[in-house]
């Protein structure tokens, strides 16, 4: 697209969004008022945001004298525009008095602000719209780069939050103490349904990035799957569970199962007697009626993650968001496969932060676990970016003995190792896991799905990890 031109601001015969006179008067009121520039420097982007070239070049002078610590009044204005160059470009002396005889007071900055945004926003949308058409009409790029290229761009404007960063410290308490006046148990965050480790976390926070790792086969679906349900199920938190390796109705047989405590296999082969009909059809209600969404997207890259969770998020469902997994996902151009990598689990963290939510991500562990020798998984296991460990505010590693030794006693041995916990302690977690129903418990003294029942409860009568094992069969 053409460079805008002061003299017709006009795109396809059409005006292009911009209010010249909300411009005079947001400078003019600094010039009023040099105090109000402290508030105005922090919420306005870049000097694009004056439409209008001799306010850009105010805005920019205005900037530089703010940076020194000048005061902006009209002669020192009028002497860096000169030192910049551009003082008769931006109107001259003359120009810089009008601008101040424009308003009587600096009253309207803030609302002018507010305006002046809106017309700016448009500006780049049309920009990035019309370099999207370019690239279409351009037979050398393929569909999924310009797709690409398009909702980098319009998500870049989306996320271009212009807020005021410094705050006094009382906007952080008071929703601090709401949670705490929310907890339950001591459960600030969204419950997982795991003893031990809800103790640890006081449940899963706002904003943090969690890694969850292991080798293929150990039960990271599995694990992950298990704390959705019961945040989702138990405790009514609303989750979007984003599967890149199961489709949905695979990820739907293992919940029913769990949820029933009915062996997948024998619902695999169609040997299901009465009792295990019944049960299944018990749990189906309350799983329809959970807060539980499902993309099962083999294809998904880390733009179009965000734009699904921020979707969610605008229509109020979405507490809590899990990725299997982040080594499958779809990456950019990128050359340099760690690179790649860091960008997602940045782009994940972000995310987090940006939603309020907690994010869990799986993760695939090296091949050096299974060195010999090796009994348990270090943070650097973590395959092909050490920008995954940076970004994380947990990590956990699931583990199961079974695995190593194929020996009875292990069968249903679990362990959950806390290595890395930014505002906590780290911790081995025992848990039970029973292979029949892909779900993890918290730890019995029993080797197998026929001990005893729980009695672990929250305040709010959810159940942590549908632990009534006495219905197992």
């Amino acid at each position: 697209m053409a460079e805008f031109q002061n003299e017709q601001p006009m795109y396809e015969n059409r005006p292009i969004p911009t209010d010249e006179q909300a411009e005079r008067y947001l400078l003019g009121g600094i010039l009023r008022d040099p105090n109000v520039m402290g508030t105005v420097v922090t919420v306005i982007p870049s000097d694009d945001f004056f439409f209008f070239e001799r306010h850009r070049m105010i805005w920019h002078a205005m900037t530089q004298l703010y940076r020194l610590g000048t005061p902006i009044d009209v002669l020192t204005l009028s002497a860096e525009l000169e030192q910049e160059g551009n003082i008769q470009k931006s109107g001259g002396r003359e120009y810089i008095f009008d601008l101040m005889d424009s308003v009587a007071s600096s009253a309207n900055v803030e609302w002018n602000v507010q305006h002046l945004r809106s017309k700016f926003v448009l500006r780049q949308l049309i920009r990035a719209s019309d370099e999207t058409i370019k690239k279409a009409l351009d037979v050398s790029n393929t569909p999924d780069e310009i797709l690409q290229y398009a909702e980098k761009s319009i998500f870049a404007i989306a996320d271009q939050q212009v807020r005021q960063s410094l705050q006094h410290i009382e906007k952080f308490v008071t929703p601090l103490l709401d949670r705490l006046n929310n907890r339950k148990d001591g459960i600030t965050g969204i419950p997982t349904g795991l003893r031990e480790l809800d103790e640890l976390t006081n449940g899963l926070q706002d904003s943090d990035l969690i890694i969850l790792a292991a080798r293929p086969g150990v039960g990271k679906t599995s694990f992950a799957l298990t704390i959705a349900a019961n945040a989702a199920i138990d405790y009514n938190r609303k989750v979007a569970f984003f599967s890149l390796e199961m489709d949905g109705v695979q990820l739907a047989q293992r919940l029913l199962c769990s949820r029933a405590q009915v062996d997948q296999s024998r619902l695999r082969n169609g040997k299901l007697n009465s009792d295990e009909l019944n049960k299944l059809i018990a749990k189906v209600a309350p799983i329809n009626q959970a807060p539980l969404y499902v993309d099962d997207n083999a294809d998904l890259g880390i733009m179009e993650l965000m734009s699904k969770a921020r979707e969610l998020k605008r229509k109020d469902q979405l507490d809590m968001l899990v990725v299997d997994y982040l080594q499958l996902m779809k990456t950019g151009n990128e050359e340099n496969r760690a690179v790649a990598i860091g960008n997602i689990s940045r782009g994940l963290k972000i995310l987090a932060k940006d939603l309020h939510i907690p994010v869990i991500a799986l993760a695939q562990l090296s091949r050096k676990v299974e060195e010999k020798g090796r009994d348990r998984p270090q943070l650097s296991d973590l395959r092909e970016s050490g920008s995954i460990e940076q970004d994380a505010d947990m990590v956990w590693f699931v583990e199961r003995p079974y695995v190593r030794t194929h020996k009875d006693e292990d069968k249903y041995k679990a362990e959950l190792i806390v290595a890395k916990h930014r505002n906590g302690s780290v911790k081995d977690i025992p848990l039970s896991f029973f292979p029949e129903y892909t779900t993890f418990f918290d730890a019995t003294n029993d080797e197998g799905p026929e001990g005893g029942d729980s009695d672990y409860q929250y305040d709010d009568g959810g159940s942590a990890g549908f632990t009534d094992f006495g219905d197992f069969g």
